[in-house]
C-alpha cells in the first residue's frame, strides 16, 4: 500500500495545534504527528486522493499556516519502532502500565493495567493520561458509575474499574478506538463495555457519577455540554489534554454548561481538572 505524508508547516509554531489538528481530521486523517514546527498526517495513494489532498491544502492555508507540502512516504515499521520506549511505568499510587510485550515484577498491591494502544491514543506514558489516572485514584468512590467519554485505548475505563468504579461504559465517536478498546478491556479482564457514537445519540443523560475525557482543548470545549447532559447531579467531570495557554478557555467552557470548577494541575505545559455538576 503507497502513502502520500502531507504536512502543515507554521514558524513560528503556534501555541494551540488543535484548529489544525482538527482540520486534519474533517478531512478524513484521524491520526497525525505533531512536530517541532508542524503537523503530519498520512492518506491512502488511491483513485481521488489528489481532489482531496487540495481541499485540504486549502482550508489549512485559510487558517494561516505557511506552507503545505505532500510527498511519497516511504514506509517505515512503526508499529514496532515505537514499542522500544513504551515500557512499564508507575503511575499514582498504584497504577502500574505495562504493555503487552513486556514483563514486570508487580508488587501484592499494584494495579497493573496490560496494554496495547494498536492505533488508539492512550499508553500512559504522557502526562495527560497519567494525570487522568491520578484522578480516577482520588475521584472514584466504590462502586461509581464512571463514563470514558472520548476512550481511545479504554486505558482509563479499565484504571476506573481497577480502583472500584461500578458501571463503566468506554465511548468514542473512532469505531477504530472502541475495537482496540475492547481488545484492552478483555485483555484486563475487567467489566466495561464499550459503544460507538456520542452521549445524545447513546442516550446516557444524568446517569453517571465521573466522565472522564482526554482529548485536545478545542474537543474539550465542544463537549462540555455532552458531559454535563450525561453526569448525575453533583457528578464529576475529569478531563486532560489541556495545553496552558487553553485552560482558562476550557474552564470558561466548562462553567458555561454549568459547571464548579474544583481544581487543576499541569505537568510539562500540560493541564489537566476536574469539575463538579
Amino acid at each position: 500500500m503507497n502513502w502520500i505524508l502531507i504536512k502543515a508547516k507554521q514558524t513560528p509554531a503556534p501555541a494551540d495545534w488543535s484548529p489544525i489538528i482538527n482540520t486534519f481530521r474533517d478531512y478524513g486523517i484521524e491520526n497525525t504527528l505533531e512536530e517541532a514546527n508542524c503537523i503530519t498526517g498520512c492518506y491512502v495513494d488511491v483513485d481521488g486522493v489528489r481532489t482531496q489532498i487540495e481541499s485540504l491544502r486549502t482550508a489549512l492555508l485559510a487558517l494561516g499556516v505557511d506552507d503545505v507540502i505532500d510527498e511519497p512516504f516511504v514506509e517505515v515499521d512503526w508499529e514496532n519502532e515505537w514499542k522500544k520506549f513504551f515500557k512499564p511505568r508507575r503511575v499514582g499510587s498504584h497504577f502500574v502500565v505495562r504493555p503487552t510485550w513486556e514483563s514486570f515484577d508487580a508488587l501484592p498491591s499494584d494495579k497493573v493495567i496490560v496494554l496495547d494502544p494498536g492505533q488508539a491514543f492512550g499508553t500512559g506514558d504522557h502526562p495527560t493520561t497519567r494525570m487522568c489516572l491520578e484522578y480516577l485514584e482520588m475521584q472514584v468512590a466504590s462502586s461509581n458509575s464512571v463514563l470514558d467519554l472520548g476512550c481511545g485505548s479504554g486505558i482509563l475505563a479499565v484504571g476506573a474499574k481497577m480502583v472500584g468504579a461500578g458501571e463503566t461504559l468506554a465511548i468514542d465517536i473512532d469505531p477504530i478506538a472502541v475495537e482496540v478498546a475492547k481488545e484492552n478491556i478483555t485483555r484486563n479482564n475487567v467489566e466495561v463495555k464499550t459503544a460507538v457514537g456520542d452521549v445524545l445519540e447513546l442516550q446516557l443523560e444524568s446517569r453517571w457519577d465521573i466522565v472522564v475525557s482526554n482529548i485536545i482543548s478545542a474537543t474539550l470545549i465542544n463537549l462540555a455540554p455532552d458531559a454535563a447532559y450525561a453526569l448525575k447531579s453533583g457528578g464529576k467531570w475529569i478531563v486532560s489534554g489541556i495545553i496552558t495557554q487553553n485552560w482558562s478557555d476550557v474552564k470558561k467552557a466548562a462553567e458555561k454548561s454549568g459547571f464548579t470548577y474544583i481544581e487543576h494541575r499541569e505537568e510539562d505545559g500540560w493541564n489537566a481538572g476536574v469539575f463538579e455538576k
